[in-house]
């Protein structure tokens, strides 16, 4: 490696350090369950086709690339703890990143996501596709 690429290399850690949620911004999924318990935020933010598969009881659902148009929605939760899930973190921690730069201040990312929830055995509701529509 050059001294230049060496460089790079160095510069590209140093910036992709300070990414991501910090070590205190997570949460696992049994603590999340417990806080929602308590009444905190839980908001999905998969597609609404892959929350209207299953999801959380009482979650809300804002897919992420729908995020920043719907921030307004999210006001009563400015000064409450929101808590971030997606299927397996990947976007999770990004929408975290644009809460906080929209001035929300208590969010946290919920490690693993849906498929750590899933396995965990906790509670999730699902659409019976079965079911005729009620006329």
């Amino acid at each position: 490696m050059t001294g230049i690429q060496k460089c790079i290399v160095a510069l590209a850690v140093l910036v992709l350090a300070g990414c991501g949620p910090k070590a205190e911004q997570w949460v696992d999924v049994k603590a999340a369950a417990e806080r929602q318990a308590q009444g905190e935020l839980i908001l999905d933010v998969r597609e609404a086709d892959d929350y209207k598969e299953f999801h959380i009881p009482t979650s809300m659902n804002m897919p992420f690339g729908r995020l920043s148009s719907q921030l307004a929605e999210l006001e009563p939760y400015r000064n409450k703890t929101i808590m971030v899930i997606d299927h397996a973190e990947q976007r999770a921690p990004r929408a975290l990143e644009q809460l906080q730069k929209a001035g929300f201040t208590r969010v946290l990312v919920v490690k693993g996501g849906m498929a750590e929830w899933k396995a965990a055995g906790l509670p999730i509701e699902k659409l019976d596709m079965k079911q005729p529509p009620p006329q």
